[in-house]
Parts: structure tokens; sequence; C-alpha cells
């Protein structure tokens, strides 16, 4: 019986082995679309680019900067300052004055009404200031390479896909984001296979990231916009759902090539961040997370106990306690140094996968403690959180 544990344990991480293989190969850069395209202004549709900020002062600049020396011809930038309490409003005027194309402006973000999280609301207004054919809304602390909207642009019409969302390159300092931030690309290139969310019309084969979410307007309308996932804390997640369950199409293009993003700076800032996400991800429910983590701690953390128990008990050639374990690990090792390669992580922090994972477990069940007391994040106290799939 142990020894068909074993087989199944190995079995799972070289089937999720395979899958990152298969990931690889077929996951187009956003950059590699419309490289030998160029848009004119005649032909060039409307693109509003609509950037959400709530105490943003460390990342707006750089973002806004950015977004105004893209290549692409027609297009607005507006950012809504939602009752920043720093510098945020004042450093968006200032660019907005040093922009001599116009392209920039800033609104300012009504009180947050019941029912509503701040973002969601945020997004929902900014998209009715916005006259774009195609809305691109993006978070405060990306910064976006020259050609990301003609890109964006050229891979929904090259594949004649409405919605595409990239996860960009992360970028990870301390040793929190460093543990914790790269296991987000873990659960999406060593479990989804990625080619299905192009061309699988089920919405189980969805992929959405709120740093990078590009519709055209006529998908993002017919979807309720914001205002249809007004409560839900991973808005961006059900927004791509929806967009199947709509039947329209989705693209999820390799974004680190186009776009760099760092999450957080802090170890608070990991630990709220992903406590206020994870939960949510499961759609609260607990059978749901439990699974999960038990999940990992075996696949992950049991080959190093059952290695160190063979070895206690003096079993060292034991195919059960030996080498089973030990290709558990390497295997686990080699999904972590292909995303490490590919998503610009340290390979060293191959190593730390362990401690990854048992930070993550900690993470996860304050995650479900916070479902009780309810959220705060940037400012803001959110009662107890829901999912609006």
């Amino acid at each position: 019986m142990f020894f068909t544990y074993q087989v199944i344990i190995t079995a799972i991480l070289a089937f999720s082995f395979l899958i990152l293989v298969a990931n690889f190969i077929t996951f187009k850069p956003l950059g590699g679309y419309g490289v030998t395209r160029r848009f004119s202004a005649a032909e060039a549709p409307m693109v509003s680019v609509l950037v959400p900020a709530r105490n943003e002062a460390r990342n707006i600049a750089s973002c806004l900067r950015s977004l105004l020396r893209q290549d692409y011809p027609n297009f607005e930038v507006i950012v809504l300052d939602d009752g920043s309490e720093d510098a945020t409003e004042a450093i968006v005027e200032s660019l907005a004055r040093e922009d001599l194309s116009h392209r920039l402006r800033i609104v300012s973000g009504q009180e947050l009404p019941p029912g509503w999280l701040g973002k969601n609301f945020a997004c929902h207004q900014l998209s009715l200031y916005a006259e774009g054919d195609y809305l691109l809304f993006t978070d405060a602390d990306t910064v976006h390479g020259i050609r990301a909207i003609s890109s964006s642009i050229a891979a929904l019409e090259d594949t004649n896909c409405d919605f595409l969302s990239i996860f960009p390159r992360q970028i990870t300092f301390s040793l929190a984001e460093r543990l914790a931030v790269p296991l987000m690309m873990l659960y999406v290139v060593g479990l989804l296979p990625t080619w299905l969310v192009k061309r699988s019309k089920n919405a189980a084969f969805s992929a959405a990231n709120g740093q990078f979410m590009f519709y055209r307007r006529v998908a993002y309308e017919a979807i309720g916009g914001h205002g249809a996932v007004r409560g839900a804390v991973l808005e961006d997640v059900i927004m791509g759902q929806r967009i199947k369950k709509a039947g329209f199409k989705q693209l999820l293009p390799d974004g680190t090539d186009t776009v760099t993003c760092r999450m957080y700076h802090s170890s608070n800032e990991v630990w709220n961040g992903f406590s206020k996400n994870i939960y949510a991800f499961f759609g609260f429910k607990l059978y749901w997370i439990i699974l999960f983590l038990a999940s990992n701690i075996l696949i992950f953390i049991g080959p190093y106990f059952w290695l160190l128990f063979g070895w206690l008990t003096q079993r060292p050639n034991n195919i059960t306690w030996l080498w089973l374990p030990l290709a558990q690990i390497v295997l686990a090792w080699l999904i972590r140094l292909g995303i490490a390669i590919r998503f610009g992580f340290r390979g060293i922090d191959i190593f730390l996968h362990p401690i990854s994972i048992i930070y993550m477990v900690f993470i996860a069940i304050n995650s479900v403690r916070w479902r009780k007391r309810g959220v705060q994040w940037k400012g803001r106290t959110y009662g107890k959180m829901k999912d609006e799939g």
C-alpha cells in the first residue's frame, strides 16, 4: 500500500513536469505578436489604458513613464486616484503637465459604495471615463515595454481573441518574496495546460491576472464589466471565467518579455497580499483549501520526511524509502528550476522549495482566519469577504 502511495506521488510530479515542458513549448511570448507590424494613426483603434491607484507613490511614476513611451499611435492613459493618502495624486498631476502628447489625465475616485471592493469600483469608474475600443486595465506597480500595447492589439487580431491577460516577470528581492511569489507561477504553468486557455471553451481552462487585463470593449461590456464582480476578491480570475462562459475567446501569452512587476516590497506585504487572495481562489470553500494544502504537504514535504525516516530505520536501499522519495525531490527541483529559468527567478531558490511550501501553508491558514474577521488592505478594512462567480 505504501509503495503504491509513493508511485502515485512520483507520477503526479512527473505529470506536472510534462505539463511544464509542454507549456514552455507552446507558451508564446506577447512580444512575439506583430513584430513587423506598424500601426498608422489612421488605422489604429483607440486603446484606453486604465490605472487604478491608491497609495502608489512608490510605483506610479515608473509605471506611467513606461506607458507614455508606447510605440502605439492611438491611446490614452487614465489614472484614477482612489483616495490616496500619500503623494500619488501630486506625482500623476506633475507627469500630466510634462506630457506634451496630452495622453495622460487623472480623475478622482468617488466614495466607495456598500458592496464594492476598492479596486473593482476604481476599475468600474475608469471604464466609464474610457473612450477606447480596447481597454487595458493595469496595476500601478507594473512597468511596460515599449511594445506592450501594439503587441496586445496584434495578439488579439492575429488569434481572433477578445481578451488576453499575462503574468509579467515578477521581480523579487526579499526572502519572503522569493519564497512566495514563484509559487504563483508553479501553480499556473505546472498545473494548467496553458495551450487550452485559447483552444477550450471550458471556463476551467482559464487564467487571468489583474496586473494586465486587455479587453475588446464589446467583450468587457457584454460580461457586465467590473460591476458584475463588485464584491469579488479575485475579480481578475472570475472575469476571465466570465469571458469564456459568455462565448468569447481568451488568450494567455507569456508576458515576461514585455512587462515587469514587483508585487510586494516586504514580508508584511507578502503575508497580507497572499492572505487576501488564497482562500478566495478556492471560493472560500474550506474543504478545497484543506485538500490543496494536504496535497502540497504530501507531494512536496512528504519526500523529505520519508527519506529521513528510511535512513533512521536503516532502509537505505529500499526503493520505497530511498529511490522514489529521491525521484520526487529531484522532479520538484526540476520543475522549480524550469520556472526559475523561464520566468527570471533565482535558480538557487529551488533548494528553498520545501520552506516555500511551509510558508504558503501558514499564509493559507491565515487567509482562512481573515475570512471571519475581514481584510485590511491599503488603508481600508473590508468586511467578510465573498466570492462572486
